[in-house]
């Protein structure tokens, strides 16, 4: 938790970095005098689709979500692909891009376009739970969860009458 209110400057833990939320890295390697310079060291493809979504760090590795459900675990140091997580979703289901994933722990926290929110093991990608957000219809996942004290919690969003939801859900 104290790594999420003030994660160490290389690391981007949660949307906006942190949960103060300023999108600003103090890292003070890059500035106005050499900014210039800068070449891409690495670049990789991500899946087809509306990709938007803001990518996560944590000691070297950048995880970040691809369209049509799917999570990425790179070296973020040369973009070697450590692992991808793909989700199987029943047939007809529409697929949304999400703005971003949560990391608590030792996972990493998607939302998936058929109204799951899956916990993967931050070093292999591999599933560790899974449940369904809400078993009421019309409810979409835009954003993507977002993780403290333990819990993760994850808005939805309808054009139904009553708004939309917010579920929570123990990290464990």
């Amino acid at each position: 938790q104290a790594m999420l209110s003030d994660p160490t400057p290389e690391n981007w833990l949660t949307w906006r970095r942190s949960h103060l939320g300023l999108g600003y890295s103090p890292l003070r390697q890059i500035d106005t005098g050499n900014v210039g310079t800068l070449r891409v060291a690495w670049a990789q493809a991500l899946p087809p689709g509306a990709n938007m979504n803001e990518p996560l760090v944590r000691d070297g590795v950048l995880y970040v979500f691809g369209y049509g459900d799917s999570v990425h675990a790179f070296d973020a140091a040369d973009g070697r692909m450590l692992w991808t997580y793909k989700r199987r979703l029943p047939e007809g289901t529409a697929l949304t891009s999400k703005k971003t994933l949560a990391l608590f722990g030792d996972k990493v926290f998607t939302a998936t376009s058929d109204n799951h929110l899956v916990a993967l093991d931050a070093r292999t990608g591999r599933p560790v739970w899974d449940v369904r957000l809400t078993d009421k219809s019309g409810f979409r996942v835009p954003g993507g969860p977002l993780a403290a004290d333990g819990v993760v919690m994850q808005g939805l969003a309808t054009q139904e009458a009553g708004g939309g939801l917010i579920v929570a859900f123990d990290s464990e």
